[in-house]
């Protein structure tokens, strides 16, 4: 999975960091850029850093948090299912 190896984590202990507060925004591009990407733009690391940095670094956390409830809870109508597809 690209997100587990771009930060070098697995996918629960992403998810662990995220509970306890420990995300970085480095880690929040890396986790974001794949699904970004996955809509048809070639978005770049740079550009996800910038869409974070006007979206605030909050809605940022929240984006993370629905991706990484996405993966571990499968399709279960979650919204970031509209957004991967």
């Amino acid at each position: 999975m690209r997100i587990e190896t771009a930060i070098g984590k697995g996918i629960l202990k992403v998810a662990q960091g995220l509970s306890e507060g420990d995300m970085s925004a480095t880690e929040m591009v890396a986790i974001l850029t794949p699904i970004l990407r996955s809509s048809g733009k070639d978005l770049k690391d740079k550009d996800v850093a910038n869409i974070i940095w006007e979206a605030g670094f909050a809605e940022g956390l929240k984006a993370v948090a629905e991706v990484i409830a996405f993966i571990i809870g499968g399709n279960e109508g979650n919204a970031v299912e509209a957004e991967i597809a």
